[in-house]
């Protein structure tokens, strides 16, 4: 796959077909391939590097063209949502470091330095209007980053996954697979932001099959009657989202075949699916196919699939995360059970961080990837742990640190706990996960006060929570805090989380 030749034979060969639809607005194939055109132009002219370029915004069609305009000038991407706030999208705006920030949309909710110069509505209005000659100019390829998306990070502040081309092609060569196979010229649900992964695999899939993507809104996805009457009118064929997305509209009874007949396929990512969320959708949808997969964004995206059929709800035990994609490998470390993802979609590391990508990436034999079994290929520790089963079927079986999954995104709980921490008024903090069937339901954060800063009630809770929205992105802001006296440690002298779970 080379992701790139193909949007531009879509917009070539079928210019006028929709490529992307939102409440921001619709844009052809042709229309997104003659703006970032005009855009890459730009881009090429105004920076004297090949470094990544930060894009700011929501669902508007223009994030689109930004991506493509960055990887056709030679640049990475990096996508960043409104929904984070202020001082983390300051400290990835840091992190990246270029000249320049593309804003699309929502310039006026931007804090970042004033040294970068950002690339707003108005000047962007003024680019597509030159309608620049594309020429000359040398794309992403290769082992050259595509994307670059930051997540939660340990210490508190987020760390940046490199993407590289060559593993999102990779990734492409298999996702257009899924399901059995997707047809060119569907529909796509976009239900994540951009900044994301799980975005990429409708964004992309959807790309790569010459299909129209069909996005919702922050805005949209809190007003359910009119979601539903949103996606039932675009006639999604391949709905992408986190279970919990779909746990969600499951809770409307209008959520069926009978009103939502052209769906093709669930695809989900990014957390536990339940038998209970399976259940109810193979009843509600029995011609339509429900896929599980698998997959860190370490991993660009995901590397497993399994078809969750009548049958494989019905035997014992947790739903299977499914078989490896061709061109990776899921090895069980034999001591600690942890998963190691081998293959041709693992990133290249963590953006201007050696400490920790040395941490968690190394180079691996290859053995039955490869002619050569001594080849050496890139590998990641993904921190989860797992089985195969006598068949051959891979299991998620937990975590070996305190990362988890909640709604989809990655999430340490130590970046809450460092937050947490910098709030005056707290003496200690340990955030502990909620679980049901094995997936985190909420966070509970539990706080030892200093002083009388806090009050030991309501609004001191509330004081709590509100501090870490200014600090954090909202899904990471634990939905309970209790105040206790003195935290519980271990031998060790860290916090006791096993007697902090008996208190949830």
């Amino acid at each position: 796959m080379d992701i790139l030749a193909k949007i531009k034979s879509t917009a070539m060969e079928s210019p006028d077909r929709l490529v992307f639809s939102s409440r921001a607005g619709q844009m052809t194939y042709g229309e997104l391939w003659e703006k970032s055109s005009s855009l890459a132009n730009y881009i090429e002219n105004r920076l004297r590097n090949r470094e990544p370029i930060m894009v700011y915004g929501h669902k508007s069609p223009d994030m689109l063209v930004s991506f493509l305009a960055c990887v056709r000038s030679g640049h990475a991407y990096c996508p960043v949502d409104i929904g984070n706030p202020p001082e983390r999208v300051s400290d990835i705006a840091d992190a990246v470091d270029n000249e320049i920030v593309i804003v699309p949309q929502h310039e006026e909710l931007l804090e970042i330095n004033s040294k970068f110069e950002i690339v707003g509505r108005e000047q962007l209005d003024d680019i597509f209007a030159g309608h620049a000659a594309y020429g000359g100019l040398e794309p992403v390829s290769g082992d050259d980053t595509y994307y670059v998306i930051f997540t939660s990070g340990s210490t508190g502040k987020p760390k940046g996954v490199k993407i590289p081309a060559d593993a999102l092609n990779n990734y492409l060569n298999w996702s257009v697979t899924l399901s059995g196979g997707i047809p060119e010229a569907t529909r796509f649900l976009n239900q994540a932001p951009f900044s994301f992964d799980l975005s990429v695999m409708d964004l992309y899939t959807g790309l790569a099959t010459g299909s129209t993507i069909v996005a919702l809104d922050k805005g949209l996805q809190q007003e359910m009657p009119e979601m539903m009457k949103y996606i039932s009118a675009a006639e999604v064929e391949y709905w992408v989202s986190t279970p919990s997305f779909a746990d969600m509209c499951l809770g409307e009874a209008e959520f069926s075949y009978e009103n939502f007949g052209s769906i093709k396929a669930f695809l989900f990512c990014g957390e536990v699916l339940t038998k209970d969320t399976a259940k109810q959708l193979r009843c509600r949808f029995p011609d339509a196919k429900v896929i599980n997969t698998y997959g860190p964004t370490e991993s660009t995206v995901c590397v497993t699939e399994v078809d969750i059929t009548d049958e494989v709800i019905a035997e014992a035990g947790a739903l299977p995360i499914g078989l490896p994609k061709p061109g990776t490998d899921i090895r069980i470390d034999p001591e600690s059970s942890e998963m190691i993802i081998v293959g041709d979609s693992v990133s290249s590391g963590y953006y201007k961080d050696k400490e920790r990508t040395d941490q968690v990436f190394f180079m691996a034999e290859a053995g039955t990837l490869s002619d050569n079994p001594k080849a050496m290929i890139r590998a990641y520790r993904t921190g989860d742990t797992g089985h195969y089963d006598e068949n051959g079927m891979l299991f998620c079986d937990g975590r070996i640190d305190n990362q988890i999954k909640l709604h989809g995104y990655r999430i340490e709980l130590g970046d809450i706990e460092s937050n947490l921490a910098n709030i005056d008024g707290v003496a200690a903090a340990a955030v502990i996960p909620k679980k049901h069937e094995g997936k985190v339901i909420n966070l509970i954060a539990f706080v030892v006060r200093e002083g009388n800063e806090i009050s030991d009630d309501y609004s001191g809770r509330k004081y709590v929570r509100e501090a870490l929205r200014d600090l954090l992105p909202s899904y990471m802001v634990p939905k309970r805090v209790k105040f206790i006296d003195k935290m519980p440690l271990t031998n060790n002298g860290k916090a006791d989380r096993r007697k902090l779970e008996e208190l949830v």
